[in-house]
């Protein structure tokens, strides 16, 4: 992916419009290379969302991230490091949504688990539930547990102490309401 660099703002700011409050980038003006026939239309909103869920515009055949733009039409700083999205929506590029974050913060916020629990940071060893983390690369085993909602408490506290603000988790009310859950499908049989 290409960075922004300062030769670049006079460029960016002809082609596209940003509205930090809605995070849209509109078309200001028709490139070029459209023009007589173009797709691209005065107002129309710049980009398109990437399997990956991110918003990319594309200028003189390079991609940017839309966060990463946004953050350099607001601050006129070429980001260094990650953009995090908040709200974990990579396409909301609202700029009170976005936020200066290093690989850890990053991941600390991320929404995938792969784990057997569907938790983040959870997983079921032999009948136990184990909480880990990793940060910076390294696991570090934060215990085993008799219960999903023990475990889950604990990946909580440790991942709220190390990432604070960045550490997405849920509450405990959703970690009761999972445990809940899972206890109702054991009864039913439905799950071991």
């Amino acid at each position: 992916m290409a960075s922004i660099t300062h030769r670049l703002t006079d460029e960016l700011r002809q082609w596209w419009e940003y509205n930090p409050r809605t995070g849209e980038f509109l078309w200001k003006t028709i490139p070029p290379r459209n023009r007589g026939g173009s797709r691209v239309h005065i107002g129309d909103c710049v980009g398109s969302v990437y399997p990956n869920g991110y918003r990319y515009l594309c200028l003189r055949g390079r991609d940017y991230r839309a966060g990463r733009v946004a953050w350099f039409f607001v601050t006129g700083d070429d980001p260094r490091g990650f953009i995090d999205h908040k709200n974990g929506d990579k396409d909301d590029n609202r700029f009170v949504n976005l936020r200066l974050a290093d690989d850890s913060q990053n991941q600390a916020n991320a929404r995938w688990s792969t784990t057997t629990s569907g938790i983040k940071g959870v997983r079921l060893d032999r009948g136990k539930w184990v909480a880990h983390i990793t940060v910076k690369g390294k696991a570090k085993n934060l215990g085993r547990y008799e219960t999903i909602v023990e475990a889950a408490k604990a990946y909580k506290r440790a991942a709220v102490d190390q990432w604070g603000e960045f550490a997405l988790v849920p509450t405990d009310s959703e970690i009761e309401a999972l445990g809940e859950e899972l206890e109702t499908a054991r009864k039913m049989d439905v799950i071991p």
